[in-house]
């Protein structure tokens, strides 16, 4: 596995030059879409065949931030984090203008088709909607608790094809991320026991992304030689120390530990 440094934008990008040396217009879905400025990035880096985003835009998703009725000290209540969806999180009025931003943002491009339901409930309604089988990259961003993430990472392993990758977010420990109460990476550590997807990179920041693929996937190979011969910056570690990662704050940067 290449620790990067870099950011998930430039994975886009390196994931584009492997499609069109592979010959490929991917497929693409994100779960967890928001405003759709993640997903707008993906769509002009990869100029996807087809690609679907899937969100239920619904305070009912604030229910899957903590199981407990006390919030645990370490853990920030969810009210603190209003500013950043731009209202408050117990009314559907925020959601519903997080929702008409995205699909406004998305209006003139007929190849995209939004799921407006949970990341579950959407499975079954993606074919009938869209005639999408199976999927190139599946970018995975909805709920970060352990439970939910740890799910999507095992239902959607099924809709992605052989050659296919998943991406995280947010997938590190950190200071931050506990007072969220993250669970991505701790999912994921789970999830490779389960799966035959391995870690192929991360980038070397807070709120880390990682790319996911079949470990007998020819894409381990192409993805190999497109990080060796970018001018990324990285170092190579076995991807069985990924659950070991966490970030250090530095005074000039934060960075990736593995110690």
């Amino acid at each position: 596995m290449k620790v990067c440094n870099t950011h998930r934008e430039t994975f886009y990008h390196v994931l584009n030059a492997v499609f069109t040396a592979y010959g490929k217009q991917p497929v693409i879905a994100e779960l967890g879409v928001l405003r759709g400025e993640n997903a707008l990035k993906l769509y002009n880096a990869l100029s996807p065949e087809k690609m679907v985003l899937i969100d239920s835009w619904s305070p009912a998703a604030n229910e899957d931030y903590s199981p407990f009725d006390q919030l645990p000290p370490w853990v920030d209540p969810v009210d603190k984090y209003a500013y950043y969806y731009g209202g408050p999180l117990h009314e559907q009025e925020t959601f519903d203008k997080l929702y008409q931003e995205c699909a406004d943002r998305f209006a003139d491009k007929d190849n995209v088709s939004i799921i407006r339901a949970d990341t579950i409930s959407a499975i079954d309604a993606i074919q009938p909607r869209t005639g999408i089988e199976k999927f190139d990259v599946v970018y995975i961003d909805a709920s970060h608790q352990y439970e939910f993430i740890l799910r999507d990472l095992m239902y959607y392993q099924d809709l992605v094809g052989p050659d296919g990758f998943m991406l995280l977010n947010d997938c590190c420990h950190s200071l931050n991320g506990t007072k969220q109460n993250l669970g991505v990476l701790e999912a994921l550590s789970s999830f490779l026991k389960r799966s035959d997807f391995i870690p192929l990179a991360m980038t070397n920041t807070d709120w880390s992304d990682v790319i996911l693929v079949r470990k007998n996937s020819i894409m381990v190979q192409m993805v190999d030689i497109a990080l060796t011969n970018s001018d990324i910056p990285f170092v190579e570690i076995p991807h069985q120390l990924i659950s070991a990662a966490k970030v250090v704050y530095g005074s000039q940067r934060h960075n990736i530990s593995f110690n």
